[in-house]
C-alpha cells in the first residue's frame, strides 16, 4: 500500500492508490481541473490516508456491520431488537 521512497530523500511516498482512496476520476472540464468533492468525501479520503500512513488504526466507515442483515420479511421489532433498541422485559424464573 505504501511505496518506499527512492534514492531522493525529498521524494514523497504515494500512500494510497486512487481507487483505494475513493478519489473520483480526474476530469478536465471543471474549474481548476479538479472534480467537486463534498466535505464528507474529503474527510473519508483523509481518514484513509491517515490509516495508510500509520497514524490511525482503521477507518470506521470501512468496518462492516457487526451483525448479519435480517432476512426478507423480518418484522420491525426484530430489527429494533437486533440494534438493542427494545426495552428488556425481566424474566421471572420462579414459575
Amino acid at each position: 500500500m505504501t511505496d518506499m521512497p527512492g534514492e531522493d530523500p525529498l521524494e514523497v511516498p504515494e500512500l494510497l492508490n486512487r481507487d483505494d482512496a475513493g478519489l473520483p476520476m480526474l476530469n478536465r472540464s471543471g474549474h481548476g481541473k479538479m472534480p467537486e468533492l463534498d466535505d464528507d468525501q474529503l474527510a473519508l479520503i483523509v481518514a484513509r490516508e491517515r490509516v495508510a500512513a500509520g497514524l490511525e488504526d482503521y477507518v470506521p466507515e470501512d468496518v462492516p456491520p457487526a451483525t448479519d442483515p435480517l432476512p426478507e420479511g423480518a418484522s420491525e421489532e426484530a430489527d429494533l431488537a437486533q440494534r438493542g433498541l427494545v426495552e428488556e422485559i425481566p424474566v421471572d424464573d420462579e414459575g
